[in-house]
């Protein structure tokens, strides 16, 4: 049995809070981040989708904790220094661990205070349809 160190195709295990950190939130919520920043002209950069926990990672640039300013929407949390986040293979769309926007759309980490404000708008929007955003 071969390991992720020698199989290219595996997931990878990356430091956070080096030269990215993420904001995970509930898949459902961040599929409308992506639409909401996409409409907004914003270039989303990678976004992880974990399909086992039903979750997205966004990665952002790295900053201070006290310089993230999540709101209080049911879950989205911040991975940063100290946090390991485990990577998903270059070519696996058909695994538990995909790339929703893969690195090689746009490498650069999506810029925090447009996703911020995008997920309070979907947040909104789903609440306002009656879906809660981690329900």
């Amino acid at each position: 049995m071969s390991d992720s160190i020698g199989n290219p195709y595996a997931p990878r295990l990356v430091a956070a809070g080096q030269t990215f950190d993420v904001i995970e939130v509930d898949a459902r919520l961040g599929r409308e981040v992506v639409e909401h920043l996409r409409a907004a002209g914003v270039r989303v950069g990678p976004v992880i989708h974990d399909r086992r926990c039903a979750k997205m990672g966004f990665l952002v640039p790295v900053t201070s904790p006290a310089r993230t300013r999540l709101r209080d929407l049911r879950g989205p949390s911040r991975h940063g220094r100290g946090a390991w986040v485990t990577f998903p293979p270059p070519r696996g769309e058909a695994g538990p661990l995909v790339w929703f926007v893969p690195p090689t759309e746009n490498p650069i980490p999506t810029p925090l205070a447009p996703l911020d404000a995008a997920i309070a708008r979907a947040a909104a929007a789903l609440i306002d349809h009656g879906h809660p955003p981690n329900g």
